[in-house]
């Protein structure tokens, strides 16, 4: 079981960390997997963040069927933070820990191969979570959520690995990286709060949005409706995430692109603001397509 392969988090998405048993599976692999497994295995992922990240490519991997893809030796340097609650004489006492985790993944296949869109090392990009799991003979597979650029599995027949702790400090600092903003495959948290129509726009799911949208029948004024808590109709939610495939569909709709948010903002205006070039491009076209529509309307008549 993975990730949803439709886009993360998604109407019926479905996480390892979501089936009755993984925290048993997790305990299992740190008892019985080799040393270095179960020490990856014990690693809290939550609000990670990535310091280093270099791939080697280092051969070809063995197996029926996947001759031809290459492996690579991964280095990778990961800063975590638990939250620990130490109970002392003077009652419970709550502190951060920080560690540095260094790893080293030898014959290793990458998925995606290219990372470069997933701005590893920006200032505002961090695990949301982390699963390992026992994939094929000695193949292990650790798959993590990266907020808000997207998926990074790595698949790896052998780990090294070493946990040192450091300071708060080398944690904060990642913070002040240049930033990757936050327009990417996971959206904002307070999209999980919106209204269906809504956060569907925001994922992307096209096929989430058109059911929503059924509900609406021949009248298509739902389309348009304002989310009460947030104030963004579908379309502004679309725009706020470069989403082109619900801005298309809700476009073909008969969505109105002139209404505002509840800061008096279009959808065309959020996407400027936001830097959402596809979703902007969508809209300019189609306002050109209106135009050019309608003077010829007018020369016909």
């Amino acid at each position: 079981m993975r990730w949803s392969r439709v886009g993360w988090p998604a109407i019926g998405y479905v996480s390892l960390e979501d089936v009755e048993g993984y925290p048993e599976h997790l305990a299992r692999l740190v008892t019985d997997a080799p040393p270095s497994v179960a020490a990856l295995a014990s690693v809290t992922w939550n609000e990670a963040r990535i310091h280093t990240w270099r791939v080697e490519e280092s051969g070809r991997r063995a197996g029926a069927g996947v001759d031809s893809t290459p492996t690579h030796t991964v280095h990778a340097v990961v800063v975590i933070r638990n939250d620990e609650v130490l109970d002392t004489p003077d009652g419970l006492w709550r502190r951060w820990n920080h560690a540095r985790v260094t790893l080293r993944f030898d014959r290793a296949v990458l998925e995606p191969e290219d990372t470069a869109p997933l701005d590893l090392l920006a200032g505002d990009v961090h695990v949301s979570r982390g699963e390992l799991a026992h994939v094929d003979a000695d193949v292990w597979e650790l798959r993590l959520l990266l907020s808000p650029t997207g998926e990074l599995a790595v698949h790896f027949r052998d780990v090294v690995i070493e946990v040192r702790p450091v300071d708060e400090d080398e944690w904060t600092g990642l913070e002040a990286r240049p930033v990757h903003g936050w327009h990417g495959p996971v959206p904002d948290g307070w999209v999980e709060w919106a209204t269906p129509a809504v956060r569907a726009a925001a994922h992307g799911d096209v096929g989430g949005l058109s059911l929503e949208l059924d509900g609406f029948g021949v009248d298509p004024a739902g389309i348009d409706e304002l989310d009460p808590r947030w104030g963004f109709a579908p379309l502004h939610a679309a725009a706020w995430f470069d989403r082109l495939g619900t801005i298309e569909a809700l476009l073909e709709r008969g969505a109105d692109v002139s209404v505002q948010d509840a800061e008096g903002r279009t959808a065309l205006d959020l996407a400027r603001e936001r830097g959402s070039r596809r979703v902007e491009d969508a809209l300019i076209a189609w306002f050109d397509g209106t135009a050019v529509t309608d003077t010829t309307e007018t020369t016909g008549a």
